[in-house]
């Protein structure tokens, strides 16, 4: 992923850390891993961003909860068969938090699905509608420097993910868009 793909807002970044660069350096890649390992639905690629067992919690795009990696790794399993993400999504951090061993990220994300079985898999009570090819959506991900073993590794603890609106959409109570924004639009 570009440099340009991947911006942080200077003026969204609180950073309290010891160790300031390797910090924000080790939540970025597994961000970035995490986002990437949907393209092609790599499971190993994706399991490595987040601790085993039964701590990790995530409240998934289609507005499921998934409690755990093996219930995670089943939804992908699920998916593998019906959905395709034909590119790596493209994100934009707007905010990050780095204090001591806990941090979140917050990012907007261009992310493409196709639909690969005929009649697909419907349109969910959120309003998600997997057959829309570029979704415009946001998440929330937590991280803990702990790997869920006792080692003092970075993995993602939460995750959350929702639809953004519209890019030219007027927002209630100011009238600007996200496109006027400059926020991340197809």
């Amino acid at each position: 992923m570009s440099a340009a793909q991947q911006q942080i807002a200077a003026f969204n970044q609180r950073i309290n850390s010891a160790t300031p660069h390797e910090d924000v350096a080790a939540i970025l890649h597994l961000h970035r891993e995490w986002w990437n390992a949907n393209h092609g639905v790599d499971i190993p690629r994706m399991e490595a961003c987040f601790p085993p067992g039964d701590n990790y919690l995530m409240f998934n795009l289609q507005g499921h909860p998934y409690y755990g990696l093996k219930e995670k790794v089943a939804l992908w399993e699920f998916y593998a068969g019906l959905l395709n993400c034909p590119e790596d999504p493209v994100t934009r951090v707007v905010q990050l938090v780095v204090d001591g061993d806990v941090a979140w990220l917050a990012a907007e994300v261009l992310y493409s699905l196709e639909e690969t079985v005929e009649g697909g898999i419907g349109t969910t009570s959120t309003g998600y509608e997997p057959t829309i090819a570029r979704h415009r959506i946001r998440s929330t991900e937590c991280y803990l420097r702990d790997n869920g073993a006792g080692e003092a590794t970075w993995k993602m603890w939460h995750f959350h993910c929702s639809p953004l609106p519209v890019a030219d959409e007027p927002r209630p109570a100011f009238g600007d868009t996200a496109r006027s924004r400059g926020e991340l639009v197809p």
